[in-house]
């Protein structure tokens, strides 16, 4: 929708008024300047479609005051561009409604200022939210970044939210659009059906920062495929050369703690980012049961030059890396990646949960693991970059589940075994020690044909053809 402007026969008696006016500071003149603040409550009740349209044209801030409801907001209303909608009471819809940003608007709340069945429709730059509380199952999502207009949207601001008992919070859909600049922090989601941030297809975004947010309870009970996850972004099309332009990039996840939901942190098809300060509790199966998704607290799928550290887990599953896959074919492979820092602690979680799953691969590649602490849990690698290190891993798990180390090297008669490194290999182990409650080695190795070298302090042995 066009940017508002004045009409032509509102402009010619503004005109006449202030050329009769041989100062400007007089009270007339003032009266035919627009208003900086308008109160929602002097406009018509009965339609507040039409009321809100007329208070954006009258004023710069429309307020919705404390213990004021507006209901029945159920169709689009475009704020105009550099506008604000400021609400301290609450609106509500039946879904249908929506608040559309155009550049350089905001939505604002304090002292619990709220929307319930309205989304908010994010289509310009320099847009902010900040300070309201959503909620309602009726949308989709509470807010949306998106739409099939081309267009390039910046500096987008979404802080200090509270989104519950809902679908979605924040749904991005980025294949038609960018955003160069966004910052999603200090928000609290829960009692979530969809995800809390889904960045879907978001291959020509970047400088995208994810961090500060309490994430609790998200859980799909109405069997829909892949919904329930606490933050997913994604790229599009797998393809083992990582292109570009077809990856989520340039992001960064961080200080998240997160708990009861069966997967915390999603990527696919991702490439030089970062995942960081990561605390989760109780992510297991109980949750999203028909959702069709991996139980992880991060799951990383077919993705290249990423880091992942300090991540705290506590009677959770720990961390799913691994290829990309459509219709059973494996299409990409993780590559050139670190994970330092990791602790996982299962001691008393009656689940047998996955601990760190690992595929990588290719011959350019390389992949790091140092200081990783894990009980009741394994370390499990595919395949084999490379380049491989260990430094400083200590895990147990108890001999009843099976190995606390597995190192699977041998896929070559797997149609897998198409991404290993087929020559030149360098195994580097440092400080590993892997054992089951009794302190005893627990290792399962089916085979190394590569070189090992810089081997020190490790508590299993390798086979001969390997030392």
């Amino acid at each position: 929708m066009p940017e508002k402007t004045l009409s032509r026969r509102t402009f010619l008696t503004a005109g006449s008024v202030l050329a009769a006016l041989p100062i400007l500071h007089t009270p007339l003149a003032r009266a035919v300047e627009p208003r900086k603040t308008v109160n929602i409550q002097e406009y018509n009740p009965q339609d507040w479609v039409a009321s809100f349209r007329r208070a954006f044209d009258d004023a710069q801030t429309v307020v919705v005051p404390a213990e004021m409801v507006c209901k029945n907001i159920n169709t689009g209303i475009f704020i105009p561009a550099g506008k604000t909608l400021h609400v301290v009471g609450r609106l509500s819809g039946n879904g249908r409604g929506r608040f559309v940003l155009q550049d350089g608007c905001q939505v604002t709340g304090e002292g619990g200022g709220s929307l319930h069945n309205i989304t908010l429709d994010v289509r310009g730059s320099d847009c902010v939210i900040k300070g309201i509380a959503m909620s309602g199952f009726a949308p989709v999502t509470q807010i949306y970044i998106g739409g099939k207009k081309t267009r390039i949207m910046r500096n987008l601001l979404i802080d200090d939210i509270t989104v519950t008992q809902a679908n979605y919070a924040i749904l991005r859909q980025g294949f038609h659009n960018q955003v160069d600049g966004a910052r999603i922090t200090h928000c609290r989601f829960s009692d979530l059906q969809g995800d809390a941030i889904e960045w879907n297809v978001a291959i020509n975004d970047r400088n995208i920062l994810i961090s500060d947010h309490v994430i609790e309870r998200i859980n799909c009970t109405n069997g829909k495929i892949n919904w329930g996850i606490g933050i997913g972004l994604a790229g599009s099309t797998y393809d083992n050369s990582y292109p570009e332009e077809q990856t989520v990039k340039n992001f960064v996840v961080a200080n998240i703690t997160g708990s009861d939901c069966r997967q915390l942190i999603h990527v696919e098809n991702g490439k030089h980012f970062v995942i960081r300060n990561v605390k989760s509790r109780n992510i297991t199966p109980d949750f999203s049961k028909k959702a069709g998704i991996d139980n992880a607290t991060v799951a990383i799928y077919g993705c290249d030059n990423f880091v992942i550290d300090n991540i705290d887990m506590v009677n959770s599953a720990g961390m799913l890396i691994g290829y990309g896959v459509v219709k059973g074919r494996y299409l990409s492979i993780p590559q050139n990646f670190k994970l330092n820092d990791i602790h996982l602690d299962n001691t008393h979680l009656a689940w047998k949960l996955r601990g760190i799953q690992i595929s990588s691969g290719n011959t350019t590649s390389f992949v790091a693991l140092t200081n990783i602490v894990m009980k009741r849990a394994t370390l499990e690698l595919h395949n084999k970059p490379q380049h491989l290190f260990l430094r400083n891993i200590n895990v147990m798990q108890t001999s009843t589940i099976g190995p606390a180390l597995k190192m699977h090297f041998d896929l070559r008669k797997d149609v897998r075994g198409k991404f290993m490194a087929r020559q030149d290999t360098l195994l580097s182990l440092v400080n590993v020690r892997a054992v089951n409650e009794k302190g005893q080695s627990s290792v399962d190795i089916d085979s190394i044909d590569h070189q090992v070298v810089n081997v020190e302090e490790i508590n299993f042995r390798l086979p001969e053809k390997a030392r």
